[in-house]
């Protein structure tokens, strides 16, 4: 479709705000257009880590995207090497599907532990 003239790219300005209509770009130039879809994942990930947390921090996260060695998804909804740090990403039903997962893996140990300390006032209380 790009080929064919049927789909358009504009990358010699940056976008300054949306119209009724498109875009308008900060050289003054307008864009007519029905979707408009930002591709902004081209470099690594990581460096958006480092201007967040601190060049310290971010130099600590493991790569996003890819994959690992057992075919999976690198970085995403897993460990990616600073403590209690996560990084959900992806499209809308990825990150739907794996927060629970995320969240299983956070919640589940509390979970485990507050039963475990249940049955430990149970016994004692049995004791009594």
């Amino acid at each position: 479709m790009i080929i064919d003239g049927k789909i358009g790219l504009k990358t010699d300005s940056v976008m300054k705000e949306y119209t009724k209509t498109g875009l308008k770009f900060e050289d003054g130039s307008t864009l007519n257009a029905d979707l408009v879809v930002f591709a902004t994942g081209l470099g690594d990930y990581r460096d958006g880590f480092k201007k967040i947390l601190s060049e310290e921090l971010g130099s600590k996260v493991k790569p996003v995207w890819g994959l690992d060695g057992d075919g999976e998804v690198r970085g995403a909804w897993r460990d990616i090497g600073v403590d209690n740090l996560w990084c959900m990403t992806g499209n809308l039903a990825m990150c739907r599907y794996h927060s629970r997962h995320l969240a299983l893996r956070e919640f589940f140990p509390l979970v485990l532990h507050f039963v475990v300390m249940l049955t430990v006032v149970d016994e004692q209380k049995s004791k009594l």
